[in-house]
């Protein structure tokens, strides 16, 4: 596993970072990305940002009380939007895997509810941590895609 923390002190920052992990999701043709945090951490906010670099204009919003949102990258591609709070570890009941295991881009909000056998799937993991006004950004990776820093070096923690 390789580990990187990052910091954000506003949320251009939070978009930069974002912005970062998009492109790496982008070299990777999809995969999913394991989002935790308190509430207010600013997920939702990250995922904004997340869509805008995949070129998604639409209001992305959380899905807290629908579960589950989708917005289309082009044609042959989704980003899915899960939120999985309110239905703690009830994933099977909603089929969701099947989305996890397409080539789609997938954010998985509160990840920590998941049953174990997916707690390794992910492409990305990341952690927000509030810590006064600034968010620290803990991102686990089960490749070494962290490589090409320098867009993000100034927010190395």
């Amino acid at each position: 596993m390789h580990e990187i923390k990052l910091i954000s002190k506003s949320l251009d920052d939070t978009s930069l970072i974002a912005d970062y992990i998009a492109s790496l999701f982008k070299n990777n043709n999809g995969g999913v990305l394991f989002l935790d945090g308190d509430l207010g951490a600013g997920k939702t906010t990250f995922t904004k940002a997340f869509a805008k670099h995949l070129n998604i204009y639409d209001v992305v919003t959380s899905p807290t009380f629908n579960i589950f949102k989708q917005y289309t990258i082009d044609e042959n591609t989704m980003l899915n939007h899960f939120d999985l709070y309110r239905i703690m570890s009830n994933v099977y009941d909603q089929g969701f895997e099947d989305y996890w295991y397409s080539n789609d881009y997938n954010i998985i909000e509160w990840s920590t509810y998941l049953p174990d056998e997916f707690k390794g799937m992910y492409l990305v993991k990341i952690d927000i941590q509030i810590d006064n006004e600034i968010r620290i950004f803990k991102i686990i990776t089960q490749q070494n895609i962290l490589e090409d820093k320098e867009k993000i070096n100034e927010l190395i923690y």
